[in-house]
């Protein structure tokens, strides 16, 4: 691949950002999360869903109130402006490492799928290793690439969605949501704690996509963002309605994979059965879209942190040290569920929430505001072969003079 593949791909426009928001707040959470949240609130799993919505748009307005004060930086290039340099730079570090690790859980939420329904004599590493190719390409493409992709998986996953919906109202039953607030409004509130750290502390993410929207398109990303946001409280709503109504509680509680088990119920008229593979797919895309957004994201914050000119010689190092450490994040299923309901929420909620509000404080009371660019340290001028379209000498940055922050 060419070095100058992507270089130029660094803005998005407001939809697109929605879009690709969407796709990884679904990522692996749509095929984990609701089991969780029947597990705890059980029949009243859906009214934790719509609890947690409010959160959505809390989080979302700390992004944006940090985006309007730093319009044209990411969380790392901000944080040394309100924070100062060292100490900016130690933030960032400690958010490279919480990029880190849910990289590696994303990656091994894709093996352990695969690994258990689809390919089970096929080993872990084998999976891990063949999917971090495809993610190592799209992440050297860049973030105008990735959201394209986003455009197209989205329309994908909405269109599955829809056929699952109709095709499982035949099947559907009432009497699964009785006795309704059995324990009245407690235990739905306890079934929100899980959706706080997973996915919503992990928008943080956005800390890094929302300076590449284009500027002309900036005034109308709140109102997009937010129609992601109701769509994607629908789509939680309506998974865990479904999945109580058709597989009960205790099967959805208990099931790892609880949508794609359902998906398996489908039969009309012998006709359209085995539809579960497309389950499958539209979730093996929108964890793609997940991991491809948080490698990127977690080689732009540690590419800025060193003052590199360009994040792309850390993709492929970032990618060996994923593999073993998502063979190596947990141990079981039991394992895995013990860590996200004890350790994961307060981990996520902490970078996802309390250090972006403490850097928000922080930047209003000091009266902290930068509306400059946001971009890597300038390159070397490049020599006259390349400005005239010859061959590129050996070692040379390519990057144009004025690319945004987080290219």
């Amino acid at each position: 691949m060419s070095k100058f593949a992507g270089m130029n791909n660094t803005q998005i426009s407001a939809v697109q950002c929605a879009k690709i928001f969407y796709l990884f707040a679904l990522g692996s959470a749509a095929l984990i999360l609701p089991s969780a949240v029947i597990a705890i609130a059980k029949q009243d799993a859906w009214i934790s869903m719509l609890l947690a919505g409010p959160f959505n748009y809390l989080v979302l307005a700390l992004y944006l109130s940090l985006a309007d004060r730093f319009p044209n930086m990411s969380l790392a290039q901000y944080a040394e402006k309100v924070l100062g340099v060292w100490a900016g730079k130690a933030v960032t570090f400690t958010f490279v490492l919480f990029f880190l690790l849910l990289s590696s859980l994303v990656l091994r939420n894709i093996s352990d799928f695969l690994g258990l329904s689809v390919l089970p004599q096929t080993p872990d590493w084998f999976i891990d290793i063949t999917f971090m190719v495809v993610i190592i390409y799209g992440v050297f493409l860049g973030i105008e690439t990735i959201a394209r992709t986003g455009e197209i998986l989205f329309a994908w996953a909405l269109f599955v969605f829809i056929i699952i919906t109709f095709s499982l109202l035949n099947q559907f039953e009432f009497q699964n949501f009785e006795p309704l607030l059995y324990e009245g409004i407690v235990r739905p509130i306890k079934g929100v704690y899980p959706i706080l750290g997973f996915p919503i502390g992990e928008f943080v993410f956005l800390t890094v996509i929302l300076p590449l929207v284009k500027k002309e398109d900036r005034p109308k990303l709140r109102h997009e963002l937010n129609k992601a946001v109701i769509l994607l409280i629908v789509t939680g709503v309506l998974l865990t309605v479904f999945l109580i109504g058709i597989l009960g509680v205790d099967e959805a509680a208990r099931s790892p994979f609880a949508v794609y088990d359902m998906a398996k119920n489908i039969n009309i008229e012998e006709v359209l059965v085995r539809v579960e593979i497309l389950v499958a797919m539209v979730w093996i895309a929108t964890v793609f879209m997940k991991l491809v957004l948080c490698m990127y994201v977690l080689s732009v914050l540690t590419a800025q942190m060193l003052n590199l000119t360009t994040y792309r010689p850390l993709v492929v190092p970032y990618s060996f040290l994923l593999v073993p450490l998502s063979m190596i994040a947990y141990r079981n299923a039991a394992h895995l569920k013990m860590f996200a309901m004890g350790v994961w929420t307060v981990y996520s909620v902490f970078y996802g929430m309390v250090l972006p509000l403490l850097l928000l404080v922080i930047a209003a009371a000091r009266g902290k505001k930068d509306g400059g660019a946001g971009r890597f340290p300038e390159p070397p001028p490049l020599d006259k072969s390349v400005k005239s379209g010859g061959s590129e000498a050996p070692g040379s940055e390519s990057l144009p003079d004025k690319e945004p922050s987080s290219t």
